[in-house]
């Protein structure tokens, strides 16, 4: 027995109500802006700071721990540096660090301190002071368990100049400066390189984008971030993705809230959906288990709003995140196996073997770890295999926290159903992302899984 089996994968999308951000609890001191803020563990962290308004400036040296499980915020042990804004903050084998920075409102104050933070015991402890100028707004990355700390500004002067921090002896060492001088960049590691761009250059703000490597250090000029230039940007680094927007540009006074999302095998950048809080400069990020989180900063006003990006939807939206399973062996004759990508997170699995007259001959639900399926059973002949897949991400994250309006909710899958012309006859279950052979069934496991 031969059976000749193929494929052809189609998809429904629900873009149109989608969103890549949802607000969590807001941050649980002041609200500011210029924070420094990293991730240890399962825990985010974040503080300092500076609030300026009505006349009036304000240096904060609070620390605050948010626990993403229970989308909380608790205070922690103050810096140990004292009141301080536009410090930097790394994390490496679950320490954070955290240094430099302006210590006054008043006058130009800058430090070159660097201190430890043990979150396990809540203490922090004064490391060796970072070598070069004093200086504020520098940015940081990590790359093999060694720290990079560069840029920034020294007594308003910018700076290129980069050094490297080693936890293991406590010592620091000059690096390759970074060929353009700048203050308020971003930064952030993706696999084996790090990578410092935007920022404030002694010409005015700039989109350029630089790669170091650490091998021959080296830095090697990218792609241009986006169509704008900016400085206090917001950037962080996902799952082998750059993230990088909001901002200002100061030449032409706005804040803004476009994201850009960078690709570093193609060396590409792509607009993706805007930040959905207010157009900023200064937003302050972190990222716990590949998920990115953002808030606070000013355009004049202080927040202390706080979001969370969910990159699979960014990519599933722009067609990223392709199913691309195959079958094997084709022909077959007593089994088959369905090859997942290794990347491709599932819930679920439903298989089918359909005939040319369009009839399920073989339906079960498969594991999505051995996804065998037998042919003993199936008489010799030509069939199409019928993958569906779901996430059950769309219920429990698009359609139960992204929408807070009920109304809403029912609208939308009224529509739905409206539109496929069937009656509603209970509440939605479960949203579905299907891929299939034959875009009729889509529809119809659809339909059906919705009730409707």
């Amino acid at each position: 027995m031969r059976i000749f089996l193929f494929s052809i994968l189609c998809f429904i999308s629900l873009e149109a109500y989608s969103s890549n951000w949802q607000q969590k609890a807001d941050f649980g001191g002041t609200a500011r802006h210029r924070t420094t803020s990293l991730s240890i563990g399962n825990k985010g962290y974040m503080g300092l700071g500076h609030y300026n308004g009505a006349g009036i400036n304000v240096l904060f040296g609070d620390w605050w721990e948010y626990d993403p499980s229970t989308n909380t915020w608790t205070q922690k042990a103050d810096y140990l540096g004292g009141p301080c804004y536009h410090a930097t903050g790394f994390t490496i084998n679950n320490l954070g660090y955290v240094g430099t920075g302006r210590t006054s409102a008043v006058g130009s104050i800058l430090v070159q301190d660097f201190y430890k933070y043990d979150a396990v015991t809540n203490i922090w402890s004064q490391i060796t002071s970072f070598p070069g100028s004093a200086r504020r707004g520098a940015v940081s990355f990590v790359l093999n368990n060694n720290a990079y700390v560069g840029t920034g500004e020294t007594n308003s002067t910018e700076t290129n100049t980069f050094y490297r921090y080693t936890p293991s002896t406590d010592t620091w060492i000059p690096i390759a400066s970074i060929p353009t001088a700048r203050t308020s960049a971003i930064a952030f590691s993706l696999g084996l390189y790090g990578y410092v761009g935007t920022g404030s250059t002694p010409s005015g703000s700039t989109n350029d984008f630089w790669q170091y490597n650490s091998a021959t250090n080296q830095w090697i000029q990218k792609a241009d971030v986006g169509t704008i230039n900016r400085q206090e940007a917001v950037g962080f680094g996902v799952n082998d993705y750059g993230y990088v927007g909001t901002g200002v540009d100061f030449e032409g006074g706005n804040n803004y809230s476009d994201m850009w999302e960078y690709q570093p095998d193609s060396d590409s950048w792509t607009q993706i959906e805007d930040f959905e809080g207010t157009a900023r400069r200064y937003l302050s990020s972190f990222v716990i288990n590949n998920v990115a989180y953002a808030g606070l900063g000013t355009n004049g006003t202080n927040f202390n709003d706080f979001w969370k990006f969910d990159q699979t939807l960014s990519l599933f939206e722009r067609g990223k995140l392709n199913f691309d399973a195959t079958i094997f062996p084709n022909p077959a004759s007593n089994y088959i196996r369905l090859n997942i990508p290794n990347n491709f997170n599932l819930n679920e699995i439903s298989v089918s073997i359909i005939d040319l007259n369009g009839n399920v001959i073989h339906n079960e639900n498969i594991e999505v770890y051995h996804p065998k399926i037998q042919l003993q059973q199936i008489d010799e002949g030509q069939y199409m295999f019928s993958v569906t897949y779901v996430y059950y991400y769309f219920l429990a994250n698009y359609i139960t926290t992204k929408i807070k309006d009920d109304d809403i909710k029912v609208r939308i899958v009224n529509d739905l159903c409206n539109n496929l012309n069937k009656e509603l006859e209970s509440s939605i279950l479960m949203f579905l992302i299907y891929k299939n052979d034959i875009r009729g069934l889509v529809i119809e496991r659809l339909i059906s899984k919705l009730n409707c």
